[in-house]
């Protein structure tokens, strides 16, 4: 018995330590498109293959429509709120894993 309360407690501390309130954003906008694929920021997107970019940190997702302009969806990470005894990080790599974290000393 005194096992798995044990065992409770401990999920719970370490639930509480990594819990992260996250408000993520998604964007939609119309963009040219040249040879079938999104124009945006000097980049080139594949319909139906997201681009997952570090800087800023987001995936980009193309929808070509009548073949002259298409839809890009942005989606990126948004606010990362650290509770008591945690920091917020700035991850590596691409999105997502360059989202902003909670870390925590406990």
């Amino acid at each position: 018995m005194r096992l798995q309360a044990f065992l409770l407690v401990s999920a719970a501390v370490v639930f509480s330590a990594e819990w992260r309130a996250v408000e993520s954003y998604v964007s939609t906008g119309e963009v040219p498109v040249k040879d079938g694929k999104c124009q945006y920021n000097d980049t080139e997107i594949t319909p139906g293959e997201p681009l997952r970019v570090e800087y800023p940190c987001e995936m980009w997702t193309c929808g070509v429509g009548d073949g002259v302009t298409g839809n890009l969806d942005i989606a990126g990470c948004g606010v990362v709120r650290a509770g008591p005894g945690c920091r917020t990080v700035r991850g590596t790599g691409v999105y997502p894993d360059c989202c902003q974290r909670s870390l925590c000393t406990n």
